[in-house]
């Protein structure tokens, strides 16, 4: 179950590399996730593909999150 303010982890499919983001808006389908890694703040856009998978893009970048 997701809620506002849950800790989740997002997998570039890109890189590899995973970050942790904060969820902040859930409507429907559409979770967005706040990155705050590296100085800055990044909103990611995340649309649900099946049951516990989510996947967005941003900056030309892929993200996955599994729940």
């Amino acid at each position: 179950m997701l809620a506002l303010d849950q800790k989740v982890t997002l997998s570039c499919t890109e890189t590899g590399q995973d970050a942790a983001g904060t969820i902040v808006r859930i409507q429907g389908s559409r979770v967005d996730v706040a990155l705050s890694q590296g100085g800055g703040n990044l909103l990611v856009s995340l649309h649900k593909q099946k049951a516990g998978l989510y996947v967005g893009s941003q900056s030309g970048l892929e993200f996955v999150m599994r729940i």
